[in-house]
């Protein structure tokens, strides 16, 4: 079967290779890959930015979807013929992370998604929408489930609330159709008018150009009356002053990235004065993906994808990636 390898770190350690086709075990599923996604993670690994603890060669990519083929003895969770996604914490089912829930991850500590075949156990992967593609359903295990960890595990959103959401990349996406179903009002930044008018056909209830309002926190906190409820926050250090400015007292930030700076570089009054909840966000548990993937099929949602690329060109889909720009999600295709 043909897979992706990385050899070292680097763009140009990625080779196409050849490997065994592996077959289920006990408990085990037989998935055909159809598609895998790309996140800013997965070319923070591959170019070593992530960790030095890599152990080559590595399949990469943390998400991807595709059709069950076979299943050892004892499964019962999926059939063949299912499409399904692995987690990107194969071992984190429910509940906080306490233990060692979040040791494995995939992509890294076990072999990512960029392969034809893959094995996984029965409790590792979970059955998707079934409207969903497979290059649509690959889009969820990380940016979907981030998304939805933010707005319902952490922040509680309700019909009536306001979400702020930083960018239109994969989880501000996400977040923006995940918000909209729960009937929630949408406010978007973004340095792009063309991108805040295609938010806006997706239902965003309100657009901001953050570079022609830098202070966009005042102007989201105005435009929510008493401060917006929740923020998808992707920026880090550079963003989080106005996320602060944004949010109500008692408001939630949940803090997904580090576009514009990894340091914090905030004093502590501003969270005493707003009662600030500062939420980490690392994807999420299994028992929210599966329920984030009811309303996914509740109100057959699609993720938007930005582009396509053959497995071959895996290197050109991170650049592409890393500089920006995009609107929605950017997919492998698994022959």
């Amino acid at each position: 079967m043909q897979a992706i390898q990385l050899n070292g770190f680097g763009l140009d350690q990625l080779q196409s290779v050849q490997l065994d086709r592996p077959e289920a075990g006990p408990g085990e599923v037989l998935v055909k890959m159809g598609a895998a996604s790309v996140n800013p993670r997965d070319y923070q690994i591959i170019t070593g930015q992530f960790t030095p603890n890599v152990a080559f060669p590595l399949v990469p990519l943390s998400d991807g979807a595709g059709e069950v083929v076979a299943i050892g003895e004892g499964v019962s969770r999926v059939d063949v013929g299912d499409l399904v996604t692995p987690l990107f914490f194969p071992n984190w089912i429910s509940g906080e992370a306490l233990g060692d829930e979040r040791k494995l991850s995939s992509g890294l500590e076990v072999p990512g998604t960029l392969r034809e075949y893959a094995v996984y156990p029965e409790h590792a992967i979970s059955r998707t929408a079934t409207h969903l593609t497979a290059e649509e359903a690959a889009c969820y295990p990380c940016a979907g489930l981030t998304a939805w960890t933010s707005l319902v595990t952490r922040s509680d959103i309700q019909a009536g609330d306001t979400v702020l959401l930083l960018g239109t990349g994969g989880v501000a996406l996400m977040g923006l159709q995940l918000a909209k179903a729960l009937d929630a009002r949408v406010i978007i930044l973004s340095s792009s008018d063309e991108r805040l008018a295609q938010a806006a056909e997706l239902g965003a209830d309100h657009c901001i150009n953050y570079i022609d309002n830098p202070n966009w926190g005042q102007m989201a906190y105005e435009i929510a009356s008493h401060g917006v409820d929740a923020v998808l926050e992707i920026g880090g250090a550079g963003t989080l002053e106005n996320s602060l400015a944004a949010i109500r007292h008692g408001g939630h930030i949940n803090i997904i990235g580090y576009m514009a700076g990894v340091e914090m570089g905030i004093t502590v009054f501003p969270l005493i004065i707003k009662s600030a909840n500062l939420h980490g966000i690392g994807t999420g548990n299994r028992d929210d993906y599966e329920a984030m993937m009811q309303c996914v099929a509740q109100y057959a949602l699609r993720p938007v994808i930005a582009a396509r690329y053959a497995m071959d060109d895996t290197a050109e889909a991170l650049r592409d990636l890393q500089q920006g720009g995009h609107f929605g999600k950017r997919v492998i295709t698994i022959p």
